[in-house]
């Protein structure tokens, strides 16, 4: 438990906190290696030379020994160096070696027989390392050679001290560049922090400084600048659909303010009381339709368009829509077609909003377009395509590639003062709420079509 809460004290700790921290943990580790690598090594290197020297002195004074007699000794040169019996009795010492013995009586004797190491012996209050080889005169005589430790020792020993005071000084150096080298790989995340601190509401063109470092830093700075896009697009949609929605509403109350008005001004026979009060229905009416169109684009926009999607048969969907539209179709002296190819697939589609995005695009089709409006359904890939057309003049340049947009009407619909441009954005609104598409474009022999792409069961 006290590790977890370690660990949870560690994570509250800012960012460059933490990484200082951990940059010191593992130049601590490093470090450390390192350390006892190079003294390990050093070690080892001494007590190489060391056990070369003797090995080279013990041979020496061998072949010595073995042509002149035990008291050829005195003359080796050697400072330390002993010819021991095999009963382990003393036989000639140097005369620095005089009263002490480099060889207990059990090493010497096994010294007589075969070669003898001894790493550390403590003579007299003296460490030395020993090296005993038989005499070669026979097996009753040993030699026995030996180096102080002490220069060894005070080598080793400085060495510590070195490491002791270069391993926290380098630790502490590296520890202040990490830190400096945190700060400088997090100054370009504060600057860009400094400014999303300023970006408001009526200031959100922008956007974030980005280092050119081509890191995951530029990558977090380019990402939260296409989020800024992203915001600053939605939130110039929500105001054009504010705007464009206060306009729309606007004509509407005139109207029914102006007809509650008249009807009350004066005296008012029956059919002019009805006649206005039939107009005020008329608007109030509109008003509700465009109510609706707004909650429905609301829901979508939320991912919570109801939706009760079960298989349905498109001709069916195409011949209850051709049914509803034929009134319409018939005032205006238009013909409402089904096309049979592809009527037996199915889709996978709430039959009421499917049924509502197709009353959308004929409604579209027989108040804009021009001769006979033409439902169809064509299969592409996962989708099903349901088709209206029609043989007008198409889509204007000017609404084409926007025809998508909450109230995007061309020029000839905000003339005509017809339609609040939401129809083709409730279209698109469904397609997406059911997984699949919408489209619109202008068919090359002339004449505009428009789809839904939906699902396949």
């Amino acid at each position: 438990m006290s590790g977890r809460r370690g660990l949870t004290r560690f994570a509250r700790l800012p960012i460059r906190a933490r990484l200082t921290t951990a940059f010191i943990a593992v130049m601590a580790i490093v470090l450390a290696i390192a350390g006892v690598v190079l003294y390990t090594q050093f070690s080892h290197d001494l007590d190489a030379d060391i056990d070369s020297s003797l090995d080279a002195q013990a041979i020496d004074v061998a072949a010595l020994v073995a042509g002149r007699g035990s008291d050829a000794v005195h003359v080796s040169g050697q400072r330390l160096a002993q010819v021991y019996a095999s009963n382990g009795r003393i036989l000639a010492t140097t005369d620095a070696a005089a009263g002490i013995r480099l060889l207990t009586v059990e090493q010497a004797r096994a010294a007589a027989h075969g070669d003898v190491r001894i790493k550390r012996r403590t003579v007299a209050s003296s460490n030395l390392r020993v090296r005993a080889v038989p005499a070669r005169r026979g097996d009753d005589e040993a030699v026995a050679v030996a180096q102080s430790l002490e220069q060894r020792d005070d080598e080793l020993a400085r060495l510590r001290t070195r490491l002791g005071i270069a391993g926290p000084l380098a630790l502490l150096l590296a520890s202040l560049a990490g830190y400096e080298l945190a700060g400088a790989a997090l100054r370009p995340v504060d600057r860009m922090r400094g400014r999303a601190a300023q970006i408001t509401e009526s200031q959100l063109s922008d956007r974030l400084p980005v280092p050119q470092t081509r890191d995951e830093i530029e990558a977090l700075g380019r990402t939260l600048n296409d989020l800024l896009d992203r915001v600053e697009a939605a939130v110039a949609r929500e105001r054009r659909l504010v705007s464009d929605a206060s306009h729309e509403l606007r004509t509407p109350l005139t109207t029914l303010r102006a007809e509650v008005d008249l009807a009350l001004r004066g005296e008012r026979d029956p059919d002019e009381l009805r006649a206005a009060l039939e107009s005020a229905a008329e608007e109030a009416e509109r008003m509700t339709r465009l109510a609706d169109d707004l909650l429905v684009l609301a829901r979508a926009d939320q991912g919570r368009l109801p939706l009760h999607a079960q298989p349905v048969r498109t001709h069916v969907l195409l011949e209850d829509a051709a049914t509803r539209a034929g009134a319409a179709a018939r005032e205006r002296g238009r013909e409402i077609m089904v096309d049979g190819d592809g009527g037996a697939a199915s889709v996978l589609a709430d039959r009421d909003r499917a049924a509502q995005a197709l009353d959308n695009l004929v409604t579209n089709a027989l108040r804009y377009g021009d001769g006979r409006v033409e439902l169809s359904a064509h299969a592409d890939g996962d989708l099903v395509e349901l088709h209206v057309s029609d043989e007008g003049r198409g889509f204007s340049d000017d609404i084409v590639g926007h025809a998508f947009e909450r109230f995007g009407r061309g020029s000839e619909a905000r003339a005509g003062g017809s339609g609040s441009g939401l129809g083709l954005s409730i279209v698109d609104a469904v397609a997406r709420a059911h997984g699949g598409r919408a489209g619109v474009r202008n068919r090359p022999g002339g004449g505009a079509d428009a789809w839904i792409g939906l699902p396949r069961p």
